[in-house]
């Protein structure tokens, strides 16, 4: 069984256009899933139509370039999502700037949270077991 799935690619554009393309819903769109909304705060939901399918999940982690110019530093992404009643899977985006005018594009999607939990990886809510701090209320 695989736990983790990981592609780098090379994208053509400065760390501010990459980050775009990672966090507007129009540019997702184009790339990630037909339709996206995500809200880009620690804790907020994500939602992601792929055709008929819907995956729904949280955002972990929203750490954006510096605005300042400095491209010694990228940026970061990361969200969990499941289709209906399957097991959640992380996904992190992660930016680096390879050179001025290109930026490397990390994509990791790992185990669901079952496994995690299974391997004592601390996870969101109360009693560390629930699926996310949107989910956490509910149960």
């Amino acid at each position: 069984m695989t736990n983790r799935i990981e592609r780098e690619l090379p994208l053509p554009g400065s760390l501010a256009e990459v980050w775009q393309a990672l966090t507007d819903p129009d540019w997702l769109a184009q790339w990630l899933a037909d339709e996206v909304a995500m809200e880009l705060r620690p804790g907020g939901e994500a939602r992601f139509r792929i055709g008929a399918e819907v995956r729904t999940g949280w955002v972990e982690e929203v750490s954006p370039p510096p605005r300042d110019g400095r491209e010694g530093r990228g940026g970061r992404l990361a969200f969990w999502w499941a289709l209906d009643d399957e097991p959640a899977s992380r996904v992190e985006l992660a930016l680096t700037p390879i050179e001025p005018g290109s930026t490397l594009l990390r994509v990791v999607e790992s185990r669901p949270l079952e496994v995690l939990d299974l391997v004592g990886i601390p996870l969101p809510g109360p009693g560390g077991s629930t699926h996310g701090p949107a989910l956490a209320a509910v149960a």
